[in-house]
């Protein structure tokens, strides 16, 4: 009977150290992800510094900060968005805005001037400048934006405080120069680094010639959509 006993003891204690080891394993993934997320997290933070200290870094790091470079972008672009939303929201739209359906849009108009910027750059680049990958040249982009994250960062914090006046100027100089005067600093500094050959001039007329044209066709497409009536309102908190 005792040996049935120390059988049947056995027995049940299996089941229960093997549900004691699966949730420990369950506890340790999440914490591992979460780890991970701490130390990305960390990683940028440093990196978000080192380019607000020094935006030029990005020049010598190229594709190393790749993937800090796209959150960089990311980031102001989230930012940019639910700041021009409590403005619009305030502003210019006579019933209340629905925030998801105005997010998704004004983030994909965002992106889209995004890759417009970097592909002129791009093409400029490799005709008048030394040649650089597509992800070198989106390192170079979004290495230069932490101060204009900040701006929309400042921007934000005085909507909160409902300070639209200033909160609205900083956050169209922060548009403007992320989109329009920050690409010709690049295609400027990129356009210089070739061989005495073609002139830096004409890279940088190219870049301006492309844009625009890629720009037109945006606009064009966009004119009949819900994107076209933002665009359109963004235009002219301008």
């Amino acid at each position: 009977m005792g040996n049935f006993c120390g059988t049947c003891g056995s027995k049940l204690e299996e089941p229960v150290a093997t549900v004691k080891k699966r949730a420990s394993a369950g506890q340790a993934e999440p914490n591992i992800q979460l780890e991970n997320i701490k130390k990305k997290s960390k990683q940028y933070r440093a990196y978000f510094m080192q380019q607000l200290k020094n935006p030029s870094r990005a020049f010598e790091q190229g594709e190393k900060d790749f993937s800090n470079s796209l959150l960089s972008i990311l980031l102001f672009a989230i930012v940019y968005t639910v700041s021009l939303f409590l403005v619009v929201n305030r502003n210019y739209f006579g019933e209340s805005l629905g925030f998801f359906s105005f997010f998704v849009q004004i983030m994909l108009l965002i992106f889209l001037l995004f890759v417009i910027s970097v592909f002129s750059l791009y093409i400029a680049n490799n005709f008048f400048g030394s040649p650089n990958s597509l992800k070198a040249i989106i390192s170079f982009y979004g290495g230069q934006l932490s101060p204009v994250v900040v701006g929309v960062g400042i921007s934000f914090l005085l909507m909160v405080i409902q300070s639209f006046t200033y909160g609205q100027i900083v956050l169209i100089v922060s548009f403007i120069f992320a989109l329009f005067v920050l690409p010709l600093y690049l295609v400027s500094f990129l356009a210089t680094k070739k061989a005495p050959g073609l002139d830096p001039l004409y890279g940088f007329i190219l870049y301006i010639l492309v844009f625009v044209l890629l720009f037109l066709i945006l606009v064009t497409i966009l004119a009949d959509t819900m994107l076209g009536s933002y665009l359109d309102r963004m235009i002219y908190l301008l």
